[in-house]
């Protein structure tokens, strides 16, 4: 499919050097790789600055660390793309993986798409799985999105608005946001028709250890304030989603011999 919307990426970065060099690389090496990509770093100290100089990429350089949701924010607001992708430092894409979710986004008729993802080392060859998997999942689609990469239509910060920047460093602004545009009205979904990897959530690892872990407690604290609820919701509500994603896991186990976001 031939891209045929502006397309920007954003992408934060807090040190973990060779995750970004991986991501970027991935990204770099592909036909479709939108049309402008944006890193956004957050004070790194690991050499990241230097590497970013002769990466071929927008770079924004913040003095210290303001975590993903203003990092994001700066992103969104100094890109030009109609669909703005939200990536992760700690993802590997794969070929296709833009023209899939573009494709998806206008079939479904989405504001919010995500590829589906394998989490956990980078083990296996990836880019023959990801042909594998995509070949087999290419009409498993389930609701929501997922926090390390999605692409989001323009409109949809219009409608909903951006990333709240309450939250600190790293943990629950991608629900928060999704619960925001669906509150706006807008729709959101996973397509097996693109495929990822996910190192899984090593910026936020990194913050933790260190020392600056209490974050976590007030991301939490602050999206109960905000929504009356926690993430999880109440014991019933928790039991209820637990029993709908073993039931969604197990379906697409079933139809197509894969779950949309499988574990190394």
């Amino acid at each position: 499919m031939k891209q045929t919307v502006r397309v920007s990426l954003v992408i934060p970065v807090y040190n973990q050097l060779v995750h970004t060099m991986q991501c970027l690389e991935s990204i770099l090496r592909l036909p479709d790789k939108g049309d402008e990509i944006i890193v956004v770093d957050n004070a790194s100290t690991d050499g990241t600055p230097e590497y970013l100089k002769g990466a071929g990429v927008t770079v924004i350089s913040n003095a210290t660390n303001l975590g993903c949701a203003k990092a994001w924010n700066q992103g969104i607001r100094a890109s030009r793309g109609e669909v703005v992708g939200i990536l992760s430092n700690d993802i590997v894409v794969t070929p296709g993986w833009l023209p899939a979710l573009l494709r998806f986004m206008e079939q479904a008729r989405h504001g919010i798409v995500s590829p589906a993802m394998r989490e956990g080392p980078l083990d296996y060859e990836l880019d023959r799985y990801a042909a594998e998997f995509t070949a087999a999942c290419r009409k498993a689609t389930r609701p929501g999105l997922l926090g390390p990469c999605m692409l989001v239509r323009r409109e949809v910060f219009d409608k909903a608005g951006l990333f709240d920047e309450s939250f600190s460093y790293g943990g629950c602004e991608d629900v928060d946001f999704l619960w925001q545009a669906q509150k706006a009205g807008i729709t959101a979904g996973v397509t097996g028709a693109a495929f990822i990897h996910h190192f899984g959530m090593v910026t936020q690892k990194a913050v933790k250890k260190s020392g600056t872990s209490a974050y976590a407690t007030q991301n939490l604290a602050y999206f109960q304030s905000k929504w009356g609820r926690t993430v999880r919701g109440n014991w019933l509500q928790r039991r209820i989603a637990g029993l709908r994603d073993r039931w969604m896991e197990r379906m697409e186990q079933i139809r197509y011999g894969h779950t949309l976001v499988e574990r190394g």
